[in-house]
């Protein structure tokens, strides 16, 4: 990583940033697997702000990247999950995912402190970001299993306040 990441809500984005990361990409295989950013923020453009949690990664204030955070239903069993993690192909592989699920994951937690598990499912082959779910302490929650897009890990961890 040669440049810092940070993280911005989605609700605190200028109209330049909006714009900006409406028009990022990632490669076609990511775009299968967690949708495209377009389609990501017409998620959460339709969800309810108390229940969806944008965020947008950022360098020098440009758009880089973004996740969703999702409350499950019923609200009492403190379950969130995160979706469509995804950086833009010119910032790929250069360690930005790794520390922006870090910051997502942070924000998270000060953001909905009531949340007491993280849950996700990750395409089995997508061993870059397995590694980067195990490495802060996820685990599988069960057997891979075929998902809509092919064989899929479900994990989640427990969250400390």
């Amino acid at each position: 990583m040669t440049q810092e990441i940070s993280v911005i809500d989605f609700r605190a984005l200028t109209e330049k940033q909006f714009a900006a990361l409406r028009t990022l990409k990632v490669s076609d295989r990511q775009e299968v697997l967690g949708k495209s950013f377009l389609e990501s923020i017409e998620d959460w453009e339709s969800e309810p702000k108390d229940r969806v949690l944008g965020l947008c990664f950022v360098i020098e204030e440009m758009p880089v990247g973004l996740t969703l955070f999702r409350k499950h239903s019923p609200p009492l069993d403190h379950k969130v999950s995160i979706h469509g993690l995804k950086i833009a192909i010119p910032w790929q592989g250069r360690g930005y995912g790794h520390q922006a699920f870090l910051l997502a994951f942070r924000y998270l937690k000060s953001e909905w402190p009531e949340a007491r598990i993280l849950t996700l499912a990750v395409d089995a082959e997508n061993s870059p970001a397995i590694a980067i779910y195990r490495a802060i302490g996820m685990s599988d929650s069960g057997p891979a299993f075929e998902g809509p897009n092919g064989k899929e890990h479900h994990m989640e961890m427990r969250l400390e306040n």
